[in-house]
């Protein structure tokens, strides 16, 4: 019989772990990033297995069998406090990261005032992935993080401030932390939601802004509220400049009357997605579609009828898409979806192509049943659209190409005699048709 392994305290995480192991990483869902993930650790010989949710996770940090939990942020549900308290209380010194898009700033801000230790952004870099899984560079990480008097962090102003602020990616609420921290000489201060609750025996003050609640500040003794309050007040300001530049820049690649994504969000992420479906060999399917005869239902009710015309047509499209596909209104009375596979990479019996052509026909299906009160005579089964389909790689590889080819296919849906969506050599008509 083997001899028990030895065990230390790693003083970084304060939990006991085995001293002559490398560290176990958990790994939660499945996606490209994951599969990334698992080769980067095979390669540099570090044990992993994963699992399907948080859930299934927590027990796994239940049974001492992780020491670095890794896990998507798009699948809490509101619910990353909840997952860092839990994980916590069963693994005090696990390293928890959250992975997300580079364009889901506002999930890895989240992350971190919810407690999360670290955040990847993806597409993964994987020079910060080895950073990530190599123990001696983790542990500098975490002594920097630990010592809030570090000549990096005695460097950070409001010049990195405004940065974080400018950045896709920045994370404001980190730097202004840690910002208070190098110049306030406290130690192990941190922010949370407004509702969360600072750990016990902390000393914590509410951040707020014009009467708003921001967050909580808060920070072990010998911290008080009287110290952290004229920080609070300083934060505030900060964390209502970033709510602000956030909601512009919804207000920047939202349409106004749908409340749906513009022209110009749809075309940096239609160039985006492209990029990506090259590099992991997934699909998008770009449908293009408009409102028949839409002038002439403006001409004979009003603008005001064509409006809630075009707000329910987005509504009714967005009710059968997935939640990830990207519904955007590019004209007048044009719309375009952009369908793709958030779990990479396809399998080679991939249902895609047939999903969204079931999508479409669906949405064509309720567009021609729905009752558009403000046509009174007209309300229902009298408006139509036509539109088309085009797939990548099959009928493009660029934007350009990708559109040009849908828009063909919707002219086609008119020459056929409006009320259609074709793809490839047919068209579906189901208004007339069934």
């Amino acid at each position: 019989m083997n001899p028990p392994l030895a065990r230390e305290i790693d003083q970084t995480h304060g939990q006991a772990k085995h001293a002559d192991r490398p560290d176990r990483f958990v790994l939660i869902g499945a996606s490209a990033e994951i599969d990334q993930l698992c080769g980067l650790l095979e390669t540099n010989g570090k044990p992993f297995s994963i699992t399907p949710t948080y859930l299934s996770a927590l027990g796994e940090l239940s049974s001492g069998g992780a020491d670095v939990l890794i896990g998507p942020a798009d699948t809490w549900q509101g619910s990353a406090t909840s997952i860092v308290r839990s994980a916590r209380t069963l693994a005090p010194g696990v390293k928890l990261v959250a992975l997300c898009d580079k364009h889901q700033a506002e999930l890895g801000r989240e992350a971190i005032e919810a407690g999360f230790d670290d955040v990847l952004y993806y597409p993964l870099e994987t020079q910060t992935v080895r950073n990530l899984i190599d123990p001696a560079k983790r542990s500098a990480a975490a002594a920097i993080s630990e010592n809030a008097k570090d000549d990096i962090d005695e460097e950070l102003g409001d010049i990195d401030m405004v940065d974080a602020l400018l950045s896709p990616k920045g994370d404001v609420a980190d730097i202004a932390v840690r910002l208070i921290a190098s110049h306030s000489g406290l130690r192990g201060i941190g922010l949370r939601p407004a509702d969360g609750e600072a750990p016990q025996g902390d000393a914590s003050v509410v951040v707020r802004y014009q009467g708003k609640c921001l967050g909580r500040l808060y920070a072990p003794p010998p911290a008080t509220e009287e110290q952290l309050a004229a920080w609070g007040d300083w934060l505030g300001r900060w964390l209502a400049l970033r709510g602000q530049l956030t909601e512009l820049r919804d207000m920047a690649l939202c349409d106004e009357l749908t409340g749906i994504w513009n022209r110009r969000y749809f075309n940096r992420f239609l160039e985006r997605i492209l990029d990506k479906a090259a590099s992991d060999r997934s699909h998008v399917t770009l449908l293009v579609f408009d409102i028949d005869d839409f002038k002439l239902y403006n001409d004979k009710y009003g603008h005001g009828t064509g409006d809630e015309v075009l707000r329910e047509t987005a509504k009714l499209m967005l009710s059968v898409v997935r939640e990830h596909d990207v519904v955007a209104r590019i004209g007048g009375d044009e719309f375009a979806v952009i369908f793709w596979d958030n779990e990479k990479p396809r399998r080679p019996n991939s249902e895609h192509p047939q999903d969204v052509v079931s999508a479409a026909r669906r949405f064509q299906e309720a567009i021609c049943s729905h009752r558009f009160p403000k046509l009174m005579d007209k309300a229902v089964g009298r408006l139509t659209v036509s539109g088309g389909l085009a797939s990548f790689p099959w009928d493009g590889r660029t934007p350009s190409e990708l559109l040009a080819r849908a828009d063909a296919m919707a002219l086609q849906s008119k020459r056929l005699g409006k009320n259609a969506i074709t793809f490839g050599t047919g068209s579906k008509r189901p208004c007339l048709d069934e």
